[in-house]
């Protein structure tokens, strides 16, 4: 909202595009290395030292060095700080996964979810006050954040525990974790790409909102499913699918409390989110709702991509999120002379890799994970605020919008308290307050 303010959509639709791109090569070439460090060192005894050193040896510094020389060609001093950017990014985030994996989870929480962003906002902030506000700057301060990250995990370094059983990682696991990861680089990163190179910034600038939409919904969900992904490991390992289901269901249920308050106000308050952006997005409030909706319920379904990575089913993940893709070109082949184009193909292959993550997880579990009426209590009081809101004209009410947050934010809270997974964790922490 900053950055839409102050330089207006279509500058933002300029900024978004360059982060689309680093995070875009990110996922494409580097990721799968970070699974590889969650999927292993959740066993105490292991280490991947061989694999690390090679990894980086003979594929990450030769690609770097390839995408700097290539970047610095093509775009000059910002292709050149992209790739700095990148590099940091990758370290940033090995980092993080490792903290993940060996139980040092606050640690990695805090400095991946609070301090990165707190050192670029508090930086965009100075910048704004005097007024040094252009693209280049704004790039840095987008690095500055992974710059944080890895300055915040060095004291810490010394709480990982270190492993005794060097572990031979096959290619096809890093393949199949990295394959995963290129389709979701696909989904998250080429829309944006895509609307900016054949619509223009500012309707780059819109669909770099849904997908802020999108990566916030990911930003409420992802910490606890980082935290459960080593967990999910162990117990697939240890043959425990029965505790899996109970914690993948409480997963949902902590989710949805944050999820459906968030819907309360993406879903119910349109016009008020828009304009709180810029009163140039007030025109694409019924785009904007549709496309929250689809993303809010899928996001409900819980963290599906991270369970079957986690047993053994990275093939189906990725399989899932290929045939989504195929329905996404599919979409902008066919409405390709809409303006907004890629904003309705990334609707539809949100709306048919939700329906084939379902389908696979209630498979594996050979059974509905999540009951129907489950469901409904969650959302029945999101869809009781929108008639509310509609027919009392209270589109624009800030207050009204906050109340509705409230009241829907404490519905759920009481439906997640009765789940018994999560009574036991607040009564083991209560306990040990206590002690």
């Amino acid at each position: 909202m900053l950055l839409t303010n102050s330089v207006g959509i279509a500058g933002y639709g300029d900024y978004t595009f360059l982060v689309s791109v680093i995070e875009g090569v990110y996922y494409f070439l580097f990721s799968g290395s970070i699974k590889i460090n969650t999927f292993y060192l959740s066993i105490p005894s292991l280490k991947l030292t061989h694999f690390k050193k090679t990894y980086i040896i003979y594929y990450a510094v030769p690609t770097f060095v390839a995408i700097l020389g290539a970047l610095t060609v093509a775009k000059g001093v910002y292709g050149f700080i992209s790739t700095i950017i990148l590099i940091a990014y990758f370290l940033a985030y090995d980092r993080s996964s490792i903290f993940f994996s060996r139980g040092c989870q606050w640690q990695a929480l805090l400095g991946e979810y609070v301090v990165g962003r707190l050192a670029m906002l508090s930086s965009l902030m100075v910048c704004l006050k005097i007024g040094g506000i252009n693209g280049l700057v704004l790039l840095t301060l987008y690095g500055i954040q992974f710059l944080a990250m890895l300055v915040w995990f060095i004291p810490f370094g010394k709480n990982l525990k270190p492993g005794e059983e060097e572990v031979e990682v096959p290619l096809k696991k890093i393949w199949n974790f990295q394959q995963s990861d290129i389709a979701y680089a696909f989904v998250n990163y080429s829309p944006t790409i895509l609307q900016y190179i054949f619509g223009g910034a500012f309707s780059a600038g819109f669909i770099g909102i849904i997908v802020l939409v999108k990566k916030f919904l990911n930003f409420i969900s992802g910490p606890m499913a980082k935290i459960f992904l080593p967990e999910f490991s162990r117990l697939y390992l240890a043959g425990k699918k029965e505790e899996i289901r109970r914690s993948y269901l409480m997963i949902v249920r902590i989710q949805m409390l944050f999820i459906s308050t968030i819907g309360a106000a993406l879903i119910g308050f349109p016009h008020l989110i828009l304009r709180l952006f810029s009163a140039e997005l007030l025109p694409y409030v019924g785009t904007f709702t549709t496309v929250a909706a689809c993303l809010l319920m899928i996001a409900g379904i819980g963290p599906v991509t991270g369970l079957l990575q986690m047993t053994g089913q990275e093939w189906l993940c990725s399989k899932n999120q290929w045939i989504s893709i195929v329905v996404m070109i599919v979409v902008w082949v066919v409405l390709g002379k809409y303006p907004l184009f890629a904003v309705y193909g990334l609707c539809a292959q949100t709306i048919a890799e939700g329906i084939f993550k379902y389908y696979s997880v209630c498979k594996w579990f050979d059974g509905p994970v999540i009951p129907v009426h489950s469901y409904i209590i969650m959302w029945m009081p999101v869809a009781l605020e929108c008639v509310l809101v509609e027919a009392l004209n209270l589109k624009y009410s800030f207050v009204a919008l906050l109340a509705s947050m409230a009241l829907v934010g404490i519905w759920n809270l009481f439906f997640t308290l009765n789940d018994p997974l999560v009574k036991d964790a607040i009564a083991e922490s209560l306990r040990k307050l206590r002690r």
